[in-house]
């Protein structure tokens, strides 16, 4: 009898000794890491693209994809700087055995477009958020999330600008890069009107905000594929900032940081 109940008492030890484990493991495993830390050299690959990740946590894993799928344990891992030489979306998260995946931090790359020679402005920026300049839109220069960059030019009415180049030239596509941040009441184009050589070419309308987001930088890609002396560009804000959003009935802002032609 007392070894059965010897045998017992350990039973019930070894059984709470587990349980008393089993809330610290828990404990880690809802504690998230923190986003990695990417940099960039430049954003236009022309030769190619430096990307730098890091996060100073003892044993984390940094993972990525160039395609811009989320990263999973089955990624390319992150070992050394990446020359980047093809443009599109990289995505990085951190993991760790202890703790839950990070965030993603994405960047995006774009290739280095045709050079333009000029820009005129029908429209003028706020005196506020005006940029570099005149040819900011065109210096193949991308902003940060801060809308007070000095590379964002902010408009709170249509933007329009013609784009001139030293010749005839085929222009593929055009890009149009903008800020979402309608927490301070910042919102994507309405629509965009090209008009090429003078003729208009057509008009692209854009999803509405049905509500705030995180703030990002966001593009539009409008196809040319035409010969161009020079392109019209029409961005038109909107008008009217929706019913959801405490700004209701306003003009919400335009801001943009760059047109890309390929």
């Amino acid at each position: 009898m007392r070894l059965l109940m010897s045998l017992y008492f350990m039973l019930v030890l070894m059984v709470g000794c587990k349980h008393e484990k089993q809330p610290d493991f828990l404990q880690q495993n809802t504690i998230s890491l923190a986003q990695p830390r990417v940099t960039t050299n430049k954003t236009f690959i022309d030769s190619f693209v430096t990307i730098q990740a890091q996060l100073k946590v003892d044993d984390v894993v940094i993972r990525y994809t160039s395609n811009g799928e989320e990263p999973s344990l089955n990624s390319e891992k992150y070992t050394q700087p990446i020359q980047a030489v093809n443009p599109g979306i990289y995505k990085f998260k951190a993991f760790h055995n202890h703790w839950k995946s990070s965030e993603v931090t994405k960047v995006e790359l774009f290739k280095k477009g045709l050079s333009a020679d000029g820009i005129l402005w029908h429209t003028k920026a706020s005196e506020k958020y005006n940029g570099q300049g005149e040819k900011t839109l065109i210096n193949q220069t991308k902003a940060t999330l801060n809308f007070t960059d000095s590379q964002w030019v902010g408009f709170d009415t249509t933007a329009v600008s013609t784009i001139t180049f030293n010749k005839k030239i085929y222009v593929k596509s055009l890009t149009i890069s903008y800020l979402n941040d309608a927490a301070s009441w910042i919102f994507p184009p309405k629509s965009i009107i090209i008009f090429i050589n003078d003729d208009l070419k057509e008009e692209h309308v854009l999803e509405p905000l049905s509500q705030t987001v995180a703030k990002k930088n966001e593009t539009k890609n409008i196809t040319v594929e035409a010969e161009v002396e020079s392109l019209k560009i029409q961005v038109n804000n909107l008008q009217s900032i929706p019913e959801w959003h405490e700004g209701k009935g306003q003009n919400a802002w335009l801001f943009m940081d760059e047109f890309i032609f390929n």
